[in-house]
């Protein structure tokens, strides 16, 4: 499926942030999937100058169902939604109802995924803080970093450059080729970086082809309940 429902016990790394006052550019640490490639600071009121490093989500082919017909899977499609609200009160948003949720935070970090039951479809909201400041005029090029060492290494993996809204948000799209019981198909994902005082939110939408853009509404309705408490400390 495209999110590890066993990511606690497959911590990867995101990226690196550079502290000095010029950012280094993550995108040349992309293709080293296991090293050290990123660090969310502890989120106190000053940034920690010790930060931890978070856990990812991974796109991996399921294995739980080898036997899995993928043509004879229901409909895909989100009927209804349910409240959300993490147990830090940090975020707060609606969900589809009946997909299976993973909650992988970690000290600093808040990282909760819900994944359709077949594994065709996925919502991701991840918040940390940066160790430093990242200046708006770098932000898009670290959040390309990011996304290339989050899912880069994923097969057929393909990103187009991001898009800086008038709100401040940076917006990738991307797609990879995933496994679903006996079929490779393509899959396509939204994730977007927004800043919320000192924190970062990534929140990151997929399916496969074509059910993507069919619930694109969907996830349009999702992304605008969304509700980042950043006045609240992660834990």
């Amino acid at each position: 499926m495209f999110l590890s429902q066993k990511v606690s016990k497959k911590v990867l790394i995101l990226f690196v942030l550079a502290i000095a006052t010029g950012l280094v550019d993550a995108c040349s640490n992309s293709n080293a999937g296991n090293k050290n490639l990123s660090m969310p600071a502890i989120d106190t009121t000053k940034v920690s100058p010790t930060p931890i490093a978070p856990v990812k989500p991974a796109i991996v082919a399921t294995s739980a169902s080898p036997a899995l017909d993928f043509n004879k899977l229901p409909e895909l499609e989100i009927s209804e939604l349910e409240p959300y609200k993490h147990r830090s009160g940090l975020l707060e948003m609606t969900v589809p109802k009946g997909w299976q949720v993973n909650d992988s935070s970690q000290a600093g970090e808040l990282l909760v995924t819900w994944n359709e039951k077949a594994g065709r479809a996925t919502i991701s909201a991840n918040i940390f803080v940066p160790p430093s400041e990242i200046p708006d005029s770098r932000l898009s090029d670290v959040f390309e970093g990011i996304i290339k060492g989050m899912y880069g290494t994923q097969p057929d993996f393909s990103m187009r450059s991001p898009i800086v809204e008038q709100t401040g948000n940076a917006v990738i799209e991307w797609t990879s080729t995933v496994t679903i019981g006996n079929k490779k198909v393509k899959f396509q994902a939204n994730s977007k970086l927004q800043r919320s005082n000192n924190k970062l939110t990534i929140l990151t939408f997929g399916a496969i082809e074509p059910k993507f853009i069919e619930m694109k509404d969907s996830f349009a309705k999702i992304a605008n309940s969304q509700i980042v408490n950043a006045n609240l400390t992660i834990p």
